[in-house]
């Protein structure tokens, strides 16, 4: 079975959504430890009430060594709010080339990268907005996408619905995307010089 790090700095949300589905099959993988940047983070409890290994505000050199010695297949960042170096980026690749980071993002990149992405739709008055599942380069929210999401918003009132809408579809799609592609069940094309990575 794949073997997971998952990191993340807030409520963990998306941290509890992934141990659910590794509980119910839904993603075929153990998430071996949490790692957070933040102390406070929501998701020190959540791991607490699994009895998970906490990594309390690690740097990456840390992070690497602990990936190396418990023999972390991936690394799944759940509302990880630090920028990775392009450094550690490059240490974790699989043989083809390919990151073995995966990141969740609150839009449908390219449009809306960065903070705030719900609040960012909905300010911008598109009429949907989405969820992307994307692996990780050196550009910020700008890796190869795994899966998206849409959901409309033209008939919502704030960006607090709009995340509020938004968040279950988050739950729904993460754990299914990542189970796939740490399970190897996927094709790699390159399209424009990039990657493009692909259910197989």
């Amino acid at each position: 079975m794949r073997r997971l790090l998952v990191l993340a700095s807030g409520r963990g949300s998306n941290f509890r959504a992934l141990l659910e589905a590794a509980k119910h099959g839904v993603l075929r993988a153990e998430i071996v430890a949490l790692g957070v940047s933040k102390r406070e983070s929501g998701a020190v409890q959540i791991a607490e009430a699994h009895r998970l290994p906490i990594l309390f505000t690690p740097t990456e050199d840390e992070i690497l060594d602990f990936v190396k010695r418990e023999r972390i297949d991936a690394v799944i960042l759940a509302g990880y709010m630090r920028i990775l170096t392009p450094k550690f980026i490059e240490a974790l690749r699989d043989d083809q080339g390919i990151s073995r980071i995966v990141n969740i993002h609150p839009s449908l990149l390219p449009s809306f990268p960065g903070m705030n992405a719900y609040a960012q739709a909905f300010d911008a008055g598109v009429r949907e907005t989405g969820i992307t599942v994307h692996l990780v380069e050196k550009e910020v929210d700008g890796g190869p996408i795994l899966e998206q999401k849409t959901f409309r918003i033209d008939q919502m009132r704030s960006a607090e619905e709009v995340e509020a809408r938004g968040l279950p579809i988050e739950h729904d799609l993460f754990p299914r995307t990542v189970d796939w592609f740490v399970n190897g069940e996927y094709r790699v094309e390159k399209r424009g010089g990039r990657p493009y990575v692909r259910p197989a």
